[in-house]
């Protein structure tokens, strides 16, 4: 095959990898049929790339409940691997086939227990497009698909869904999908397994140089021993899987610790406010000009400001490190809000009541953390 062929081969394999992921998260958002699921939905199908498909599978998790079923340190694991997608792709080490592994991989755990929580699970035809997507990825163009940056954009094309009948003989042997009928057996052991070519497998504890950009091209140009820079690229990917691992906790410390605040009012009264807007400021902030995640862009999720009228709740999961905020009321205006409660210092998992006092120009909040009872006049 001239090279020129090889490489459309490729191109075509890269467009078939993103098309299929694009309609996977689509569909796993259709079945979840929440919010977030058409959120998702709405996202993938305008992904042009792996980096972004990851960050929408990313913050999909952040906004669906899947309870006990999944540890948490599990949890943790799958979530480190999604950001090592937009970690390593913004290190430039990240591989378009590194990055189709673990985004593949992790569709797949996602929509175990996401959908566990409805009682349901993926059906066969979903858990075969998955596993097909990472069998064209190990197959005759692996090589190429190391070579392109985990970002390379494509996709688009009129029919997204990669077929099993169009994978090399080889490799639909040795991983059993002649017929392009897989059982969820088959469909989880590949998923786990993380099959690459030339190894045995990636390990849950480490991702491997395989799925670098580098060490691809150091391999183009001598079949010896890895040089320094090779060297050099494998230990930066380490501390960027450890440094993944750690957001990985805080994420999921956000998710499963919100701060509940709840607008309740005492007597029904003309002075109440109609709406109050909480926000959450660090605790080192003295001027309180912009709440926590205020100007964050392109995040995993997380609010650090809400409206809230009588009656309603909601959780605050603000998306910062730390664990400890000031927590400011506020009755919105129409230029400026006025001010309500000058400010408590709160925790992520607290959870707080807040009234209006009766001259309408002031609120109460009422504080049930692990601590104790406690009640906060503005």
């Amino acid at each position: 095959m001239e090279p020129d062929a090889r490489l459309e081969d490729a191109e075509a394999t890269a467009s078939g990898t993103v098309d299929t992921l694009r309609h996977l998260l689509s569909s796993l958002g259709s079945l979840l049929n929440t919010a977030a699921g058409s959120a998702a939905a709405e996202a993938s199908t305008g992904a042009r790339s792996l980096p972004a498909l990851s960050q929408a599978l990313r913050r999909l998790w952040f906004q669906t409940p899947v309870g006990a079923t999944w540890d948490s340190k599990e949890q943790a694991v799958w979530l480190c691997k999604l950001l090592a997608v937009k970690e390593g792709n913004k290190s430039g080490l990240l591989s378009f086939y590194g990055a189709g592994l673990l985004v593949s991989e992790g569709l797949i755990g996602f929509a175990e227990h996401a959908l566990a929580e409805k009682d349901s699970a993926p059906d066969a035809a979903w858990l075969s497009m998955a596993v097909t997507v990472q069998a064209h990825l190990q197959g005759h163009h692996w090589e190429q698909l190391q070579r392109w940056p985990a970002d390379r954009r494509c996709g688009g094309g009129s029919d997204p869904l990669l077929s099993a009948d169009r994978l090399p003989t080889s490799v639909k042997r040795s991983l059993d999908l002649e017929g392009a009928k897989l059982s969820k057996t088959q469909a989880a052991g590949l998923a786990a397994a993380m099959i690459l070519p030339g190894a045995m497998t990636i390990g849950m504890g480490g991702l491997g140089v395989m799925m670098l950009v580098k060490s691809a091209r150091e391999r183009t140009r001598s079949s010896g021993d890895p040089s320094e820079e090779t060297a050099k690229g494998g230990d930066k990917w380490q501390r960027i899987q450890a440094a993944c691992l750690r957001h990985a906790h805080e994420l999921l410390r956000r998710k499963t610790c919100p701060i509940e605040v709840r607008y309740q009012l005492a007597n029904e009264g003309d002075n109440s406010p109609k709406s109050i807007r909480v926000s959450l400021y660090s605790t080192g902030d003295m001027i309180c000009a912009v709440p926590v995640g205020g100007m964050s862009m392109n995040g995993t999720g997380g609010d650090g400001t809400c409206l809230l009228r009588p009656g309603e709740s909601f959780a605050l999961r603000p998306p910062s490190s730390a664990d400890n905020f000031r927590l400011r009321v506020y009755r919105p205006g129409t230029i400026f809000d006025e001010m309500l409660h000058d400010g408590i210092e709160v925790c992520r998992g607290d959870r707080l009541e807040i009234e209006p006092c009766a001259n309408g120009r002031q609120v109460r909040c009422f504080a049930q953390p692990l601590r104790g009872v406690a009640a906060w006049e503005g």
